[in-house]
C-alpha cells in the first residue's frame, strides 16, 4: 500500500519523540528520512499480516497499524536469532574464511547492533557469502530471516555428503578455496551431484571422469532449454529427497535454469568439462 506523507507525518513525528527523548523537535534531514522508512517498513510488516482488526471502514488506523509492525520486527529478530543459533550448533564451514566470516563472526553484530525501532529496514551486514539464490528485495529483518533459512536449507543439503568429498571438489575448483572462494557452496555440490546422478554413480564421491561428460550430452541429447530445466527439476527432488523437506525441494529447484543455462553452452561448445568437475 502507498501512504501519503501527510498520513504518515503524526506517526513519525512520535517516532521523533522517542528518537530525541522529547528533548528536540527537529532533526537532521537524513534521520528524518531513516525515522520516515522506518514507519514504512513496519507499516508494511502489519500490513503483509493481514490484520483487518487494524482497518476501520477500509482506512487503516497508522498508528495501531505501526505498533503492530513494530512488534512484527521484533518478533521475527527473536526467531531469527533462535534460527541463527541452532544453525551454528552443527555449522560446517568445509575451511571456508568467507564462509565462516559472514556466518560466525559477521551474524552475532546484526543482532547486536540491529535497531528494530529506529531503523529495522537496515540490515547491517553486507552478507558477502551468497546463497544460491538471492533475495534483491528484501531488507532489514526480512532479508536477515531470509537469508538464515537459506543458510539453514543449504546446510542441511551439504551435510547429506562427505564434507572430504565437498572439499576436495573446492579443492579442485580452487586450490586456495579456503581464503579465494567467494562464491556458493552448496552450487557447485548440487551441479556435480546432477552430473554424478546422470551417470548413474553414487554421491559418496562427487568428482566426475571426463569419460562422463558423454553420458551428461547423450541425456540431454534433443533438447532446449526449457526442456533441460525441467530434467534437471527432477534430478533435483531426487537429490534433495533425503532431507524431507519440500521447502529445501522448492529453494533448490530454483537453480535449474541456471544450470541448464550453463550445461547447454557447454554441449555447445564442447566444454562440459569445464562446467562439471572432472578427474581423470
Amino acid at each position: 500500500m502507498e501512504y501519503k506523507i501527510e498520513d504518515l507525518l503524526p506517526v513519525v513525528a512520535k517516532l521523533t519523540e522517542k528518537y530525541t527523548s522529547k528533548e528536540s523537535s527537529s532533526v537532521t534531514y537524513e534521520t528524518a528520512r531513516m525515522l520516515m522508512e522506518a514507519v514504512i517498513y513496519c507499516l508494511n510488516e502489519a500490513e503483509a499480516e493481514n490484520d483487518y482488526s487494524l482497518v476501520e471502514e477500509n482506512q487503516p488506523n497508522l498508528t495501531l497499524l505501526y505498533e503492530r509492525g513494530l512488534t512484527l520486527v521484533i518478533e521475527k529478530t527473536k526467531e531469527a536469532k533462535n534460527l541463527y543459533d541452532s544453525i551454528i550448533e552443527n555449522f560446517e564451514d568445509y575451511g571456508c574464511v568467507n564462509y565462516i566470516d559472514t556466518i560466525l563472526k559477521g551474524m552475532p553484530a546484526f543482532f547486536t547492533r540491529y535497531d528494530a525501532r529506529f531503523q529495522p529496514q537496515d540490515h547491517i551486514l553486507t552478507l558477502d557469502y551468497p546463497l544460491i539464490i538471492d533475495f534483491p528485495n528484501l531488507c532489514g529483518i526480512d532479508l536477515i530471516s531470509a537469508y538464515l533459512k537459506g543458510i539453514r536449507i543449504e546446510q542441511h543439503f551439504l551435510h547429506c555428503f562427505d564434507r572430504f568429498a565437498i572439499r576436495n571438489l573446492l579443492v579442485n575448483i580452487l586450490p586456495d578455496y579456503q581464503t579465494l572462494y567467494f562464491d556458493n557452496l552448496s552450487y557447485p555440490v548440487l551441479l556435480n551431484a546432477l552430473g554424478r546422478c546422470i551417470a548413474k554413480k553414487p554421491l559418496k564421491s562427487l568428482l566426475l571422469k571426463y569419460s562422463d561428460c558423454d553420458l551428461i550430452k547423450a541425456y540431454f541429447e534433443g533438447d532446449d532449454a526449457r526442456a533441460m530445466e525441467q530434467k534437471i527439476k527432477l534430478l533435483i527432488q531426487t537429490i534433495v529427497l533425503p532431507l524431507e523437506d519440500d521447502i529445501a525441494q522448492i529453494y533448490f529447484a530454483k537453480a535449474a535454469k541456471d544450470y541448464a543455462a550453463r550445461i547447454q553452452i557447454g554441449i555447445q561448445h564442447g566444454t562440459l568439462d569445464r562446467i562439471f568437475l572432472c578427474s581423470v
